[in-house]
């Protein structure tokens, strides 16, 4: 009898959270897929006019901002990596196309992309 109640109350606490472990009032944006192409709803807030942006190579681009670096990617990068200037691992992820923020404060920064290496400037 005690195991079922057990069984029950664990039951019950468990029930509310979701499969994908994501908060009901998660405000990130979905990324599906549709037909062998990666599609990201182009609903982002747009590009402030007095942005600087900056083109590092054909299909990437970024600016910085108060909260720290937005890149922009025209196509999947698969592993990117942000450095601080003495050669810390700021950031590392898998990304895909879209654009991106990278929470960092003031300074100077490699980005490494595909294994190519940029110099970032975040004013």
């Amino acid at each position: 009898m005690n195991r079922l109640l057990l069984l029950i109350l664990c039951m019950l606490t468990l029930l509310p959270l979701r499969a994908d472990n994501r908060n009901p009032g998660d405000p990130r944006t979905p990324v599906t897929k549709t037909e062998g192409n990666w599609v990201k709803p182009d609903n982002d807030t747009p590009v402030p006019p007095n942005a600087n942006v900056i083109t590092l190579a054909e299909g990437i681009t970024y600016y910085s901002a108060d909260e720290g670096i937005f890149l922009s990617l025209k196509e999947p990068a698969g592993k990117v990596k942000l450095f601080s200037l003495t050669g810390e691992v700021v950031w590392q992820g898998n990304l895909v196309q879209g654009r991106f923020l990278i929470p960092t404060r003031q300074g100077i920064y490699f980005l490494r992309i595909n294994n190519k290496s940029y110099k970032l400037i975040r004013k």
